[in-house]
């Protein structure tokens, strides 16, 4: 008998995650509270940010990050290739920020991450026009916790580049932002599923 093991996978990748998360906020409080070096505080994050990515694209293959509603072949080539590609990009990412000087780890990773993404939605393109008639993605727990993790890596990605390029003016507006639209989002997401029929 065969066991899905995807609830499994999916709550391995929030531990992992979580515990990164919280890894990223104990050098912040220690940036804030001067216990910690600036930058080695600025290093510990970049290199936390580069293993949440690595353990989401771990996970990729298992959640099926790119599976459509309907069966579709060759769609599990893409997610190997996502998941691998999600995982060197972060392991580059946080060696970049442990290793360079830091003149450049605010401006190397995030070209590396925004390299990855366009590596992955280069080869789903790719497949996608291959395939007959359009394809509707069938949207799991998963995905959506996969799709939020990516999207927060590469709006951090984005963040960083702004500061370098315009300052903390910019980027500390980008962060806010940013956390508005997550939480709306969250709860439109809420809201649709306790209004949903149970089945």
């Amino acid at each position: 008998m065969s066991h899905d093991t995807r609830p499994r996978a999916l709550t391995a990748m929030d531990i992992a995650i979580v515990a990164c998360g919280v890894l990223i906020m104990a050098f912040g409080i220690g940036k804030l509270t001067g216990t910690l070096d600036p930058l080695l505080a600025r290093r510990g994050v970049g290199a936390l940010i580069g293993l949440v990515l690595v353990a989401t694209g771990n996970f990729v293959p298992k959640l099926r990050l790119f599976q459509p509603s309907t069966g579709a072949a060759h769609v599990n080539a893409i997610d190997r290739f996502a998941g691998w590609t999600f995982v060197v990009c972060g392991l580059a990412f946080a060696a970049v920020f442990v290793l360079a000087p830091a003149d450049k780890i605010l401006v190397v990773p995030p070209l590396i991450v925004l390299a990855g993404f366009l590596a992955v939605l280069a080869r789903w393109l790719i497949w996608k026009r291959k395939q007959p008639g359009r394809l509707s993605p069938h949207l799991t727990p998963g995905r959506l916790a996969m799709a939020m993790v990516l999207a927060a890596v590469l709006w951090t990605c984005a963040i960083f580049l702004a500061d370098v390029v315009w300052g903390d003016s910019v980027s500390r507006w980008m962060a806010i932002l940013f956390a508005i639209v997550l939480s709306a989002f969250v709860a439109l997401r809420v809201v649709k599923q306790s209004g949903a029929p149970k089945a």
